[in-house]
């Protein structure tokens, strides 16, 4: 009985991780990684938090020695709405088995169609063929989402259904290819127009992607950054991972988003002095993911690592400890995951999902009460190591709340490995008498 109720909760699991809109949009964000962590690092150059520090450089250099700095910025993480849009309608035809390229080409045409051609500043007249930046970045990421998964997704369908113009076989492919998305962006660009005359009758002047970013994004952000929104990303990662889906992956594929907006509202307060909860920082943010809520691995399984290591009787958990130990450090814990088991195993599944739950409550009160400040500066790889990560992105005070969070980890997973090693223990003196 017990088998058929799993299977009825992986069945469902297994069909939305394995849907193409999904894997179009994990793929698709992760292509912006590195805008968002070297950019990130620009910033943080151009934005030192230390005012005696700027002022002597201004000295040597300048007063406008941070500009060469904001521009990688703007070049980079402050674009990731308009590179998100190309690379998840590229990344839904590619998965889709369709030539990949015009899906992006057409997916940032419609994002400029939807946006305003003209900028309105606060006084004056409009100024053509002036775009506002803002919707480039993350304000406009959930529409460029949006626009990137149906264009996508009408581009393949044309496609796939050979509704194409056909060249002549002596036409080179590159060419041929070009002219088979004609139909689809005739398609493609008539709806867009028409979604552009609906958003701005509908918002009186305003633009499909300010209606998604004001109905949608706005509130996603704020169930995102809140505490319940914090302990539900950490539940559903090791939740997810327990029945052998890979957590991390399907949440960083349908939250990252939102976390890298929260992010880059947080970025715009640092760049006014403002940041702070009190003026409106958000707390969750991809750093409080990535540098937190999965240190040695999603579960946060170093306390069972070390558990191994130090206080294991079995000779398959002495040995698994050594195997986990190098893999960990670098937040890899498969082995563990897979090879303790984790997966499926009914004994270790409090811990796997209670560590992190708790370790997200630990982070979000500490930037609540003050003790840490809101993310905003360095964006790091998600497999830099406990320590170092949580000294750079949130100096001496992330690293040791790091380390209360692996303290407690270890805590937590040490009386239940001791009842799975005691039970593997057991089973290895009956085989060997």
């Amino acid at each position: 009985m017990a088998k058929i109720d799993t299977q009825k909760i992986i069945a469902p699991i297994m069909k939305f991780v394995n849907m193409r809109g999904i894997i179009a949009l994990k793929d698709g964000m992760l292509a912006i990684l590195p805008l968002t962590v070297v950019g990130s690092i620009f910033l943080i150059v151009g934005q030192l938090p230390f005012e005696g520090l700027n002022q002597a450089i201004a000295g040597i250099f300048g007063k406008n020695w941070t500009e060469p700095f904001m521009q990688v910025y703007s070049g980079t993480f402050a674009i990731m709405g308009l590179i998100s849009c190309f690379s998840i309608g590229y990344s839904y035809a590619k998965n889709s088995g369709v030539e990949p390229l015009p899906a992006g080409v057409l997916s940032v045409s419609s994002f400029f169609i939807l946006l305003k051609s003209s900028y309105v500043p606060t006084k004056g007249e409009p100024i053509a063929d002036a775009i506002t930046k803002v919707w480039f970045g993350g304000q406009g990421i959930i529409g460029a989402i949006i626009i990137g998964l149906v264009v996508g997704s009408i581009y393949t369908m044309f496609i796939q259904k050979h509704i194409v113009i056909k060249m002549p076989e002596q036409v080179p492919q590159a060419i041929a290819k070009q002219f088979e998305a004609m139909i689809p962006a005739f398609v493609i660009f008539f709806l867009s127009m028409v979604v552009y005359i609906l958003a701005k009758m509908l918002t009186k002047g305003g633009t499909f992607i300010e209606m998604i970013y004001g109905v949608i994004q706005v509130p996603l952000q704020g169930l995102t950054g809140s505490l319940y929104g914090a302990i539900g990303i950490a539940f559903f990662i090791s939740f997810l991972w327990w029945f052998g889906v890979h957590g991390q992956s399907v949440v960083n594929g349908v939250v990252t988003a939102l976390l890298l907006s929260n992010l880059d509202a947080n970025k715009a307060l640092l760049a006014a002095g403002k940041l702070s909860v009190g003026k409106g920082a958000h707390i969750v943010t991809q750093q409080f993911l990535d540098s937190f809520l999965i240190l040695s691995g999603s579960g946060i399984t170093f306390g069972l690592v070390v558990a191994m290591i130090f206080a294991a009787k079995s000779k398959q958990y002495k040995a698994l400890g050594k195997v986990a130990a190098f893999p960990a450090i670098f937040n890899v814990n498969e082995p563990v995951v897979f090879g303790f088991p984790i997966v499926m195993n009914p004994v270790m599944f409090l811990p796997f999902i209670l560590v992190p739950v708790l370790a997200a409550v630990i982070v979000y009160g500490s930037i609540a009460i003050g003790f840490m400040q809101p993310f905003s500066g360095v964006t790091l790889p998600w497999s830099t190591p406990a320590i170092i990560s949580g000294f750079l992105v949130a100096g001496w005070q992330g690293a040791l709340i790091q380390v209360v969070i692996l303290a407690m980890s270890t805590l937590i997973y040490f009386p239940f490995f001791k009842f799975q090693d005691n039970l593997a223990y057991s089973n290895e003196l009956k085989a060997e008498g």
